[in-house]
């Protein structure tokens, strides 16, 4: 039987999920106020919620508190938080500042905040102080405010929702998910690399949902030349992720579907991209394009650092061989989702998991 606190974090963490993508990279966030009013039922009546909804607007913990009628009632309330409010100045004013301001006397988290941490740890002069002229300010925020962090299984589903934003954070570079449809005997394309249908319609949208969740998708150029693929979102609503093309030696056609917009991004090692030497058909604007350091082939870890440096915490690969066999050597699968047929193929190209 779920606690009172399980149950008010549950709320939150439902509310948190609604900001999906569009808070990317920064967190999904719900907050939930409970008050003990007069007169109302044991244990706390919610009075208040709200999530963060879209990057660069207002945090969770400030809706939540907008959603309050009488502000009054917020003295003395609890907020239950899926992620420990933020104590500097950002994109936004500090939300622990906020609520200390109107009197909560509690502060209940459900995970940790490691780009808190990190800003801290890299600030170490940082101090928590109130930017505001307020003369009842200083007297409130040096209020007594308990900050309490929940342990077990709802913890950890709130450190689950933010699996991109952490690793965005801790690694500096996007959290991978790979998926890997194959045959039964591990084959996942024809010897010729021609495609072969390992999914069923259910298993497609499955697919298409992990791409909305993504805000980037990444395959080899072989992919590319082989199937000719649209790597859009299609069977559920969502956005469309970043294309993400690797290309070492530019052999991508212009007419590729993947380029059939500006939402890509072909990264190579070729030196000049426009030289005159490569065909017509073969040249890419140098705005989607991502030159490597290297000489022979691009380098992932690289690259998924530039990734992160504009933005992208989340990369969906669908890979062939290679290219898997190159994301496991350097360590860079966060989450390995495997599809497998109950047909055997018997030839072709093979992953070996």
């Amino acid at each position: 039987m779920k606690s009172l606190d399980e149950k008010f974090m549950a709320q939150a963490l439902k509310l948190a999920r609604l900001g999906g993508r569009d808070v990317a990279p920064n967190p999904m966030v719900g907050a939930v106020i409970v008050k003990n009013l007069p007169g109302r039922q044991a244990g706390g009546k919610v009075i208040g919620s709200g999530y963060h909804k879209k990057f660069g607007g207002p945090h969770a913990e400030v809706n939540a508190i907008k959603s309050v009628y009488n502000k009054s009632d917020l003295h003395g309330a609890i907020i239950y938080v899926t992620l420990e409010p933020c104590r500097h100045y950002g994109k936004t004013p500090p939300c622990l500042g906020m609520i200390r301001s109107y009197g909560f006397k509690r502060v209940i988290c459900g995970s940790h905040d490691l780009f808190q941490q990190k800003f801290e740890t890299r600030n170490p002069k940082f101090k928590i102080t109130p930017k505001s002229e307020t003369r009842n300010l200083k007297q409130l925020w040096n209020s007594k405010l308990e900050i309490v962090f929940l342990k077990g299984v709802i913890a950890k589903q709130c450190k689950e929702l933010n699996k991109f934003f952490f690793t965005w954070v801790e690694k500096k570079r996007p959290f991978v998910t790979v998926k890997v449809a194959m045959s039964a005997d591990g084959f996942v394309a024809g010897l010729n690399g021609e495609s072969v249908r390992f999914t069923s319609t259910k298993q497609d949208k499955e697919v298409h949902v992990m791409r909305a969740m993504h805000q980037a998708i990444m395959v080899g150029v072989n992919t590319v030349l082989n199937d000719d693929p649209s790597l859009t979102v299609r069977h559920v609503k969502g956005q469309d992720p970043l294309r993400v093309i690797l290309d070492s030696k530019l052999r991508i056609p212009k007419g590729a579907k993947v380029l059939k917009d500006e939402n890509y991004l072909v990264a190579t090692t070729v030196a000049n991209p426009n030289d005159q030497t490569l065909p017509t058909s073969r040249q890419v604007p140098m705005t989607n394009l991502w030159k490597s350091p290297t000489k022979d082939r691009v380098s992932l870890k690289k690259l998924l650092q530039h990734l992160a440096d504009i933005g992208i915490s989340s990369v969906l690969v669908e890979p062939g061989p290679t290219l898997y066999k190159s994301l496991k050597k350097q360590g860079l699968i966060d989450e390995l989702v495997v599809y497998r047929s109950k047909k055997k193929l018997r030839s072709g190209l093979k992953i070996e998991l």
